[in-house]
């Protein structure tokens, strides 16, 4: 491991990795520190699809994303299962309010490009035939791309090592160096690492860091739950989704846990939905959850039984299949849903990169670009300024 470098990232996630690639490509000296395996955290943990984002003012990270992985899969030898075409998502109504839902989340794809259209009762059974009856219809929004995550976040990892990065794993950031109020470099595990810079990109434990260095980051973490299944025969065709279950514009996910709740028991704030995702092998992936996290343990694996319940709401056909795997990841959450780019005005040379919540997959390469376009001074393929660290309130 290297002494020094000219850029210290912090994070083996597919943020991290990202801005370590764009960084080594463009010539920086680049190390970067994952405290366990790449994709160790909820970029490996995660439904691994790519879609348009339910926020237009990430409509710039998310098409520049989308771009880069169509380059690597094309190049790369690592196979990370892109889809080449969409998958399709149907948004299930079974109410008036459903509907409203359905719509809202529709309307957004629309306004970004994305085709849609209202399907009604018939034309739902006609496209899945095993969804419940009791369904009034769904809008259908022709969009979503599957990939693996964890293969997608190694081969940005991969790619910064074939530039000349240090991907060092299983050596953990202790604390940020800082002195005359600018940064120094990191303790690590191995001792001190020199920089100039350090970026932050580690997902729900960024503000763990971030304090080291005296600064407080807006984020918050949001454990997601995921189950999987491989039915005898294919249930459904495209992916299905509970209307109202992904995040709309300025939501930023469950609460914080107060002192006083937590003292007194109460249940920790939990938002879920249902999304079952059909893969290409076979198998078939249900989510999801956001819980709020304040442990590393798992929280909440009450919550997985819940999902199962909506998937058999969704598709009886799946009350009888065998589950074969059940785990969790922590989504980094920001104050109003979108992520954080940008250095912290507190400390020169700190810059932040996180606060993605469950959209680090369909923003992660863009955003690697933009951070890496601020770190080196050049211009930049969109206004980072509405990413700003300081833009809103830190956490009390």
């Amino acid at each position: 491991m290297r002494k020094s470098a000219e850029v210290v990232v912090v994070g083996g996630g597919i943020i991290g990795c990202s801005i370590a690639s764009e960084l080594a490509g463009r010539g920086v000296e680049v190390v970067l520190l994952e405290r366990a395996e790449i994709a160790h955290g909820a970029s490996g943990r995660n439904h691994g699809l790519v879609y348009y984002p339910q926020n237009l003012l990430t409509d710039p990270l998310y098409k520049e994303s989308y771009r880069i992985y169509r380059e690597m899969a094309a190049a790369t030898e690592l196979d990370f299962g892109m889809d080449e075409h969409s998958i399709g998502l149907v948004v299930l109504a079974g109410s008036d309010e459903e509907w409203a839902l359905a719509e809202a989340e529709a309307e957004v794809c629309r306004l970004g490009g994305v085709p849609v259209e209202r399907w009604d009762q018939s034309q739902l059974r006609s496209a899945e035939p095993d969804v419940n009856d009791d369904f009034l219809g769904a809008w259908f929004i022709d969009d979503g791309y599957r990939v693996d995550p964890q293969a997608l976040t190694l081969a940005f990892a991969l790619q910064a090592r074939s530039r000349g990065a240090d991907v060092v794993t299983h050596v953990d950031a202790k604390q940020i160096v800082v002195r005359d109020g600018a940064v120094k470099g990191v303790i690590t595990d191995e001792g001190p690492i020199e920089a100039r810079v350090v970026v932050i990109a580690a997902g729900p434990w960024a503000p763990k860091l971030a304090r080291t260095a005296g600064v407080e980051l807006p984020i918050t973490g949001a454990r997601g739950w995921l189950l999987l299944t491989r039915p005898p025969r294919p249930v459904c065709n495209h992916l299905v989704e509970s209307a109202g279950w992904h995040l709309i514009s300025g939501d930023p996910g469950p609460p914080d846990v107060t002192v006083g709740g937590y003292g007194e028991g109460e249940a920790t704030p939990t938002d879920i939905g249902l999304l079952l995702q059909p893969n290409a092998n076979g198998y078939l992936l249900m989510g999801g959850s956001r819980i709020a996290s304040i442990r590393e343990d798992p929280e909440g694996p009450e919550v997985a039984r819940q999902i199962a319940r909506l998937a058999v709401v969704a598709i009886p056909a799946l009350a009888d299949v065998p589950i074969r795997e059940v785990w969790s990841g922590v989504r980094p959450m920001s104050r109003d849903g979108l992520p954080l780019i940008g250095w912290a005005e507190e400390v020169e040379g700190l810059f932040i990169a996180g606060g993605h919540g469950g959209q680090g997959v369909m923003l992660g390469a863009g955003s690697g670009r933009l951070a890496a376009q601020m770190i080196t001074k050049e211009d930049t393929f969109t206004d980072p300024g509405v990413f700003a660290v300081d833009r809103g309130s830190a956490p009390s």
